[in-house]
């Protein structure tokens, strides 16, 4: 049965009485009037109507904050419920950029189902900021993620190390330059670890200032990094595409369009290529570490626990109590 309150929240979370009508499958005249009977029990109006998007009146805001506690308690209780069966049942809900969730989940994924066959799992794809607010609010149970996070409202488990590299297309003139010869590295050089074992040499970014770069976007860590790595070269980059995800800057790179910023866990499992050359890069920004993260308030499910265990083992991590 769906409640008075629930009717409230998807027209909130939809920021439309039209769109929540279709999401509920319902008429727009029976959302309308279900909302109503809502705001007459509070004696207050919960949505301004005067302006679009719709937006909440403060006795609205103070509504989906009492709502979402209890979202919040009902899915505790629900879990700690299922708890008491053991993990014979459930679901868990799990998060990722499309680079984490194409190149870390699966192997968790195939470890955690093969010991706990009987756990649903769902995964969503998004951004960063989407993610974490998922999180926040329930709708995720553990995301893989590598950013900037509030340590005041998450809990993360560090378990993988990535070095970021510069990718440059081999056609490029500026790969013949006599200072980069000792730099320049492979695909089988950063298999066989020589951008880490301290052997090569780093280069500076000012050497490539004149080249049109391939840029992910704001909002994403990959962006933070460049823009930091650029900075501190003191070099103001020329930028030819912002894009959305890092497999596609490789992919563009790849087709000679400009250097761009790769990890080099992509490079190992992306197709091998002999139309790009690396380059380390040196200084904190070029180290990202790679993390499981998880709401510090709340309940922490046994499939919760049982996953987080399976993935840090999975990389010979131990467990890191909260």
């Amino acid at each position: 049965m769906i409640s008075g309150m629930d009717y409230v929240y998807a027209v909130w979370q939809a920021r439309s009485f039209s769109a929540a009508a279709r999401r509920l499958f319902v008429s727009q005249p029976a959302l309308s009037a279900a909302i109503k009977r809502v705001e007459t029990e509070i004696g207050l109006p919960l949505f301004d109507r005067s302006r679009s998007p719709l937006q909440l009146t403060d006795a609205g805001k103070a509504y989906i904050e009492a709502a979402e506690r209890i979202y919040r308690i009902q899915r505790d209780l629900e879990r700690y419920c299922g708890d008491l069966a053991g993990l014979a049942s459930g679901t868990l809900q799990l998060g990722g950029t499309n680079f984490f969730a194409s190149c870390f989940l699966p192997p968790m994924i195939e470890a955690f189902s093969k010991k706990y066959p009987q756990i649903r799992l769902t995964v969503t794809e998004s951004d960063s900021a989407d993610l974490y607010h998922k999180l926040a609010n329930g709708e995720l149970d553990v995301i893989v993620d590598s950013g900037i996070y509030d340590a005041s409202l998450y809990d993360i488990l560090p378990f993988y190390t990535d070095q970021l590299l510069l990718a440059v297309p081999a056609g490029l003139a500026i790969n013949t330059r006599s200072e980069l010869q000792a730099c320049r590295l492979r695909r089988e050089d950063i298999l066989a670890g020589r951008h880490r074992d301290g052997t090569v040499q780093p280069v500076s970014l000012a050497a490539f200032a004149e080249e049109p770069f391939l840029l992910l976007g704001k909002g994403n860590d990959m962006h933070r990094r460049a823009k930091g790595l650029f900075q501190a070269a003191k070099v103001t980059p020329q930028v030819r595409l912002y894009l959305n995800q890092l497999m596609t800057a490789f992919h563009m790179a790849r087709q000679g369009l400009g250097p761009t910023f790769l990890t080099d866990t992509l490079v190992r499992l992306a197709a091998p290529t002999e139309a790009l050359v690396y380059y380390r890069l040196s200084g904190e920004l070029a180290t990202r570490q790679t993390f499981l993260a998880v709401k510090k308030r709340g309940y922490r499910t046994k499939a919760m626990e049982g996953f987080l265990a399976c993935s840090l083992a999975l990389y010979g991590r131990p467990e890191i109590s909260a």
